[in-house]
């Protein structure tokens, strides 16, 4: 679709399913895209990156706000404050009128004879108050999920441990030699690309899977609650509440007061779960989880689906969940937020970072650029072998020896470069250009060699 750069880009959801590379991908491509955009969206990094004005629908209404998400927020609130403050003067003023107009009548009818003036006066007033525009109130607390998740009795120190594990499926190797160490209280994410086996290390962990090779340990009194991506994606023909029921242990009419905090009111409550969007499937089962009896979480892509209210909700309460967390998530706003320990799969292995994901993205970019640098050197010094040696010409060797080293620093630099850029003219252009680079640095080391 973009391939065809068409004048409008209708996208909904567009980074739901994409793994974190195509997500910042995508949003570079989109922020220098010269057509039209209108997204529909709920990664808030996401739409920093793309969107200048924001179309706010809310209770039937549109606002539009010429900014990024982050700035809209923060208008959106000093909007409603103003509109609270001029609410709450009009109501002030009406009140103020109706006792007038109390008070005119009030001494019109004490008069004797009544005071046909006084009368008149009241009257008019009551007109101009008909006439008034009122003001609704502005809601400054919308209804939002209620969620609060307490952890059971604490685990061990020890939470998971998996030790050299590796995992195949045929004739292809997802990963090997992973090691994951999760302690008490750890807020630890699994990130990586889509095919690298983040869902598979979750499946190991909860025992749906056995491992290749390795060994994979969950520890003493560890008590686990799993969120899956596909939530609800076997039930057919059960209700919401009958689902509830199912796990949570509890009368009709608690279970839908339970239900109503999770934002399922009245009627709600009997629709098929298979008539859910994903967003309220991803709702039903957070409600669940809420009443069970767990210290570990593991959250498979937890926000997808949700909007952003309700993806504050959850943060706010895994924030203050006092047991383990393990999520693979694409949401970097989520992860920044929550997790300090990222476990991030490449090449078939487990790299950790103890930080947050901005964190762990340098590092990673930093183990990139030096294994760039190693396959240089390997391969310059593989040429060499091949030719049989360097001849000792000490003035032409050591311009020639320069040259390449510039080569090299160029080369890495257009590796960074491929790894940025969106344009695809210009990613097909600094692909040609290395390609060029690399045969000037073979003819070199050929000089070299001879």
């Amino acid at each position: 679709m973009l391939l065809k750069q068409p004048d409008l880009l209708l996208l909904d959801e567009p980074t739901n399913h994409l793994d974190l590379p195509a997500v910042e991908w995508l949003g570079t491509f989109l922020r220098e895209y010269s057509g039209t955009i209108l997204v529909i969206s709920h990664d808030r990094y996401f739409l920093d990156e793309v969107i200048n004005k924001v179309i706010d629908l809310e209770d039937g209404e549109v606002t539009v706000y010429h900014t990024n998400f982050t700035r809209f927020v923060k208008e959106k609130e000093e909007r409603l404050l103003l509109e609270f403050q001029a609410y709450e003067e009009q109501q002030k003023k009406i009140k103020k009128m109706k006792e007038a107009i109390k008070r005119l009548r009030d001494w019109a009818n004490r008069a004797n004879p009544p005071n046909a003036d006084l009368h008149r006066r009241a009257r008019n007033m009551e007109r101009a108050l008909e006439r008034m525009e009122k003001l609704q109130r502005p809601i400054l607390n919308r209804k939002k999920m209620n969620l609060e998740i307490d952890s059971t009795n604490r685990s061990g120190n020890d939470v998971i441990m998996l030790t050299n594990v590796a995992k195949r499926f045929g004739d292809k190797v997802l990963f090997e030699e992973v090691n994951i160490h999760l302690s008490y209280q750890d807020r630890a994410a699994v990130i990586g690309e889509n095919g690298t086996g983040k869902t598979t290390l979750l499946k190991l962990i909860l025992q749906e899977l056995n491992p290749d090779k390795g060994e994979v340990r969950v520890g003493s009194n560890v008590k686990i609650g799993y969120l899956s991506q596909n939530a609800f994606s076997t039930i057919k023909e059960e209700t919401v509440i009958e689902t509830f029921r199912d796990e949570v242990h509890v009368s009709e009419g608690e279970a839908r007061r339970i239900l109503a905090r999770f934002m399922f009111y009245g009627y709600d409550v009997f629709q098929k779960v298979s008539q859910l969007s994903g967003g309220e499937k991803m709702r039903l089962r957070l409600a669940q989880l809420m009443y069970q009896d767990l210290n570990l979480l593991i959250l498979d892509e937890p926000t997808n689906h949700l909007d952003i209210e309700s993806r504050e909700v959850l943060e706010e309460a895994l924030e203050n969940f006092q047991g383990s967390l393990l999520t693979v998530s694409h949401d970097r706003y989520f992860l920044n937020k929550l997790f300090d320990k990222i476990y991030w799969i490449e090449d078939k292995k487990a790299h950790c970072f103890c930080g947050d994901y901005t964190w762990a993205k340098g590092k990673m970019a930093q183990q990139r650029e030096n294994s760039i640098r190693v396959n240089i050197v390997n391969k310059k010094g593989t040429t060499r072998k091949q030719k049989g040696g360097i001849t000792k010409k000490s003035v032409d060797n050591a311009s020639l020896e320069k040259d390449l080293a510039s080569l090299e620093e160029r080369i890495i630099q257009l590796d960074k470069r491929l790894m940025e850029v969106a344009d695809l003219e210009l990613i097909q252009q600094l692909y040609k250009d290395k390609q060029d680079l690399e045969q000037k640095w073979e003819e070199i080391c050929d000089q070299l060699d001879n």
